[in-house]
């Protein structure tokens, strides 16, 4: 039995996704630092990741930086605690989206104030002055959007492991929520999502 090897996905998720996640820490804790110990871990994993396409660094890492006592070729996998919790991932990537959004709109209002596209108004934004932001958030989908899930749910096939998206128009056309332009972007969204 053949079994390939996938160097895009490897490449993808051991390296740029596992360096973005330490991106995004060191960013949201700069104001009281990192752990000490999640980095370390972090960099024993990262030499792990390593080991197979640059054994050198990653034995140089090993033994320098970690202060091994064994080679990095004689490590194990590394053995989660306790198992991968989606909803906390999935809250961690909207409060990057979020974030990364409310900073392109600074951008964008700061180049239209630096442009003078705003003559005669007082401006909204003050770039000196420090910010904060307001977050709420909801325990319940409005109804609204509770009759799409109920919707997206009965049109799911166990068999095929897929919306039937004939079913879920007919669904909301019947209910009237095909007119309410918000409907279809979250039918989208929740079925990515889900």
């Amino acid at each position: 039995m053949f079994l390939s090897t996938n160097y895009k996905d490897a490449l993808k998720y051991g390296f740029y996704e596992f360096q973005t996640a330490r991106d995004w820490y060191r960013e949201v804790t700069s104001d009281v630092g990192m752990h000490a110990e999640l980095v370390q871990y972090w960099i024993r994993t990262a030499a792990l990741l390593a080991t197979p396409i640059a054994p050198h660094f990653a034995e140089h890492i090993w033994m320098s930086t970690l202060k091994s006592p064994t080679s990095v070729q004689l490590a194990l996998w590394p053995t989660p605690a306790d198992p991968v919790d989606r909803t906390i991932v999935d809250s961690g990537v909207y409060m990057r989206d979020t974030i990364k959004a409310i900073r392109d709109a600074e951008v964008t209002l700061m180049k239209r104030i630096n442009k003078g596209k705003d003559k005669g108004k007082e401006p909204s934004f003050d770039p000196k002055k420090p910010k904060s932001v307001r977050i709420y958030v909801s325990t319940a989908f409005p109804a609204w959007q509770d009759q799409c899930v109920k919707i997206i749910k009965e049109a799911y096939s166990e068999a095929t492991e897929k919306v039937e998206d004939i079913r879920v128009r007919e669904a909301l056309s019947k209910a009237g929520l095909l007119k309410d332009k918000r409907t279809m972007p979250f039918v989208q969204v929740f079925k990515v999502s889900h």
